[in-house]
Formats: structure tokens, C-alpha cells, sequence
């Protein structure tokens, strides 16, 4: 055992740390409430569920709510499906749960990309896959722009952390099949690539884009032209398919009229759309992830000294295969920028007035592209025999922490808006407690069957890293709307919770 630790102390450390730093996410999962929009897509669901216990015709409710969101607000019919059929459909005891199921999910999903292309595929030793992943996901989580649609709001994390996770699985099955042609990858991939057609447009693009890359290096750097390879048409084809079924949608004018009017300026023609990616691409990485998110530098700095060792270890083992996996370093990276300037083209299409988890997708394509790059080029480097004297190491190392300290001094004020920061001044600071007790009483109230005109204490809408979208005074906003739906009620307000203590406590 010991011995075991000492051989795989950096995994351990990682491991660790990776551990210690999802604790202030689950210590906020008990306190984790349904709120807004999941009350609008839950509503039929829920009521169905309550009248006849059964989950059967909850989930034909969240069909009827989908077919009418389809033709009233927005055409993705997948992601508005999954958001009908939230945990508090079935109990109010069940929605803190939401933050376990993402962080699993995405857990899962980003280690399968790492086992399958860092150790499968350019054939790294052991269990540095695992480092590497574990590196990414320790600085991902933290970094993340929004913890609620990352973690905590199952409408946020429907929308942008699932499909992330199904483009992800489709991504390696494609892969897969296009290494070893069994059909089973096929049949999954189909059904995933069918999903995603239904899910947020920027996951419909990661996966098709990334699969067409795929298939290109086999056809033109590998010149492998088996047929099989063709049968990706039948997942394309899905797609589309669900793709389609979102772009005819009724509902899409009205949200983009909605976008209109507060203010979002589409850009206007597929070329105008393109161009546009390309560059905001650039300076979005530059004021959103790097600026304000300093420490992403240093996960990088982490992954060029992990990934080294075992590169040399590859090397070693057959030198002319290890050369000829990293002999494309420019195109690489020009492609692996092009994929994530893709991801902005329904954003930059849409005048640029999305939701918060556009930016966590933004933000995660960024930061796997610019790892992938970094891994490439140290190999590439590695397989030129580009060899440092011990002098010029020891001043490498020197430079390396130097520039650690330097980004740790230039990126600290930051680290007020990373996730464990955000989490844990949330819990000590005692507002948690307070937010729960407060939706305790607002549940308790709403689910008064001797009330249909039902009047609330106000909440605070600012609940840290929780999603709250308040009852206000006035019962035609549509959070209240939202929310009496959600409860089968025929109108809720609230007043100031001084008021309400003098007049119903």
C-alpha cells in the first residue's frame, strides 16, 4: 500500500486536492431549491405526478409542456424535455441531488475523454490520462464562470453541462469507431447525436464539427479510406434530423424577438456570423478566461511539467509511431482554434445575448482546446530531440516558478468569483441557512391546499452560487406566474417579510 503511494504520489495529491475542492458543492447541495424556470417546465409534470403518483404520466406531461415550448419559446426539444422532469417534480425533498448528478456527470464524462485520447489513442503510460484529467477538472470546476449552471440549477445544467457530457461520450464513440468499426459505437452514437440535434445549438456544432475533423485525419493524414467510415452518415443524418426539428420551431422568432428587444444585435448573414466568431473568439479568451480567470495559466504550467514524463516514456517505446502522431503542430493548433471559434457562432448569430452557461461552454471548449494544444506541441517538441543542458533546465524550473508566483500575485482578486470561494463564503456567512428556512416556509405556503391566491414573505434574489428567481408583488411577472403554475395556484405575490411576520405570524 505504501509503496503503491509513493510510486503514484502525484495522483494521490491530485486526487486529493481534486476531492477537498468539489467538498464546498456538496455542502451546499442540501440547500439547493427549484426556482423559475424549472417551476414553468415542471408544472404539468409535477401536477400530473401529484394527482396520480405515477411517473408514467409525469413524463407524458413533460412531453405536452415540450410540444408547447416548441411553438411558444424556443425550439430545442431534447434540452426542454429533460428541464420538464426536474427532481422536485417528484418531492421537494429530491432537488439537492441536482448538484451530485452534474458534478458525477461531468466527472465521468471529461475522464472518458481523457482515458480515451491520452491513453488510447496517442498512447500516454499509466495513469497519467488521470493526472492530466484530474488537473483539468480541478481548475474547470473552479474556474467555471457560472457555478448555477454548472452545478446548481437544473435548467442551466440541462442546458449547457449535459450536453457538454453527450457531445463529450459522442465525440469518443465516433472515435472509437472510426479506430476499431464496431457497429454498437454506431448505434449509441446515433442515439446521442440525435439528442444533442434537440440540445443547445453549441453542442450540436462541438459534436458534428469534431467528428468531421476526425473523419478528415483519417481520410487525408492516414489515409485510411475504409467504407466503414461512411456509416457516420447515419449519426449525421440524426442530427440534422433533430436539428432541423429545432430550427422550424415557432417558438424561436418569438425568443429572438424577446433577445431583440432587450437589446441583442444579430450579426446578420452566415459570413458576417463566421467572421465574427473568429474574432471574438480571440478576445473573449483573452478578457473572460485568461484575464479574469488567471489561474487557468497555471493548470496549463501544471500539465506541461505532468505530461512530460510520460511523453518521454511514449517515446522511448517506439520512437518513428511517437513522431509521426505529433508531426502536424501548426495545423493542430489552427484547428483546434477554429473548433472553438465554432462555438460562438450561434452566440455571435444571436447578437450575442445568451445565457449564463453559454459562458461555462465557451469557457470549457477554450480550455480543452488550449490543453490539447499544449500536449501537442511539448510532444511534437519532444520528438524533434530538442534537448535542454542541465544549465539551461535548472533555469527553466527557476522561470517556471517564478512565473507560478507571478500569476498567483496577479490573479488572487479573482479568486473571490472561483467556485470554492463563492460556495463556502455562501455557507459561513450563514445566508445558506437563511435561504433554506426562507424556502422551507415558501414551499410550506404554497402547497396550502386551502390557498389559491397565495402571499409570501419576499426572498433575496442574490443567493450566492444558488439560483433563485424571486416572487415579487407583482403577480403578472412571470416569476410569480412561474411559480403558481408549478403549485397549481391561481395567483402568488409577495410583501416584505416584516409586513408578513406583523400580519400572518
Amino acid at each position: 500500500m505504501t509503496s503503491n503511494i509513493k510510486k503514484h504520489w502525484k495522483l494521490v495529491l491530485l486526487s486529493l486536492a481534486f476531492v477537498i475542492s468539489v467538498i464546498p458543492i456538496f455542502v451546499l447541495a442540501k440547500y439547493d431549491c427549484a426556482s423559475g424556470d424549472d417551476y414553468n417546465y415542471g408544472a404539468l409534470a409535477h401536477q400530473a405526478f401529484l394527482s396520480t403518483g405515477s411517473v408514467w404520466s409525469a413524463v407524458v406531461a413533460a412531453v405536452k409542456t415540450t410540444i408547447e415550448t416548441w411553438y411558444s419559446w424556443q425550439g430545442t426539444w431534447f434540452d426542454c424535455f429533460v428541464f420538464c422532469l426536474h427532481p422536485e417534480v417528484f418531492s421537494d425533498k429530491f432537488y439537492p441531488i441536482v448538484p451530485y448528478i452534474f458534478v458525477v456527470a461531468q466527472f465521468a464524462a471529461f475522464s472518458l475523454l481523457g482515458y480515451h485520447f491520452l491513453k488510447e489513442r496517442w498512447k500516454l503510460q499509466g495513469y497519467s490520462w488521470l493526472e492530466i484529467t484530474l488537473v483539468f477538472l480541478l481548475f474547470m470546476f473552479q474556474l467555471v464562470p457560472s457555478q448555477k449552471s454548472a452545478f446548481f440549477w437544473w435548467v442551466g445544467s440541462v442546458h449547457y453541462a449535459m450536453p457538454m457530457c453527450l457531445s463529450i461520450v459522442g465525440i469518443v464513440l465516433a472515435d472509437r469507431f472510426l479506430s476499431d468499426h464496431h457497429m454498437k459505437d454506431v448505434i449509441v452514437l446515433s442515439i446521442v447525436s440525435a439528442c444533442i440535434g434537440g440540445a443547445t445549438y453549441p453542442a450540436a456544432i462541438l459534436l458534428f464539427v469534431v467528428i468531421f475533423v476526425l473523419w478528415l485525419v483519417e481520410v487525408v493524414i492516414k489515409k485510411n479510406n475504409d467504407s466503414r467510415n461512411f456509416f457516420l452518415l447515419i449519426p449525421f443524418a440524426l442530427e440534422f434530423a433533430g436539428l432541423f426539428i429545432s430550427f422550424i420551431s415557432p417558438g424561436n422568432a418569438v425568443r429572438s424577438a424577446s433577445d431583440i428587444s432587450d437589446g441583442a444585435k444579430p450579426s446578420g448573414g452566415v459570413v458576417s456570423t463566421i467572421i465574427s466568431s473568429i474574432r471574438y473568439s480571440f478576445t473573449d479568451a483573452w478578457d473572460s478566461f485568461i484575464s479574469e480567470k488567471t489561474f487557468i495559466l497555471i493548470a496549463i504550467l501544471l500539465i506541461i511539467i505532468l505530461i512530460k514524463t510520460p511523453l518521454i516514456e511514449s517515446k522511448e517505446k517506439d520512437e518513428k509511431t511517437f513522431a509521426k502522431r505529433f508531426e502536424h503542430p501548426l495545423l493542430f493548433v489552427v484547428t483546434a482554434l477554429l473548433i472553438n471559434a465554432a462555438i460562438y457562432t450561434p452566440r455571435m448569430y444571436a447578437g450575442n445575448m445568451v445565457s449564463s452557461g453559454y459562458f461555462n461552454f465557451n469557457f470549457e471548449v477554450f480550455f480543452l482546446c488550449i490543453v490539447g494544444c499544449v500536449i501537442y506541441i511539448e510532444g511534437w517538441v519532444i520528438s524533434k530531440n530538442i534537448v535542454l543542458d542541465s544549465l539551461k533546465r535548472r533555469v527553466l524550473v527557476i522561470a517556471t516558478i517564478i512565473a507560478a508566483i507571478i500569476i498567483a500575485f496577479v490573479g488572487r482578486h479573482g479568486v473571490k468569483k472561483y467556485t470554492g470561494y463563492v460556495c463556502l463564503e455562501y455557507f459561513l456567512s450563514g445566508h445558506a441557512d437563511d435561504y433554506l428556512e426562507q424556502m422551507d416556509l415558501q414551499r410550506c405556503l404554497m402547497e396550502d391546499d386551502a390557498v389559491q391566491e397565495v402571499i409570501v414573505p419576499q426572498i433575496n434574489n442574490e443567493q450566492g452560487p444558488l439560483m433563485h428567481m424571486p416572487i415579487v408583488s407583482d403577480p403578472d411577472n412571470i416569476n410569480n406566474i412561474m411559480t403558481a403554475r408549478f403549485y397549481g395556484k391561481k395567483s402568488c405575490i409577495s410583501i416584505s417579510r416584516e409586513e408578513w411576520m406583523q400580519k400572518y405570524r
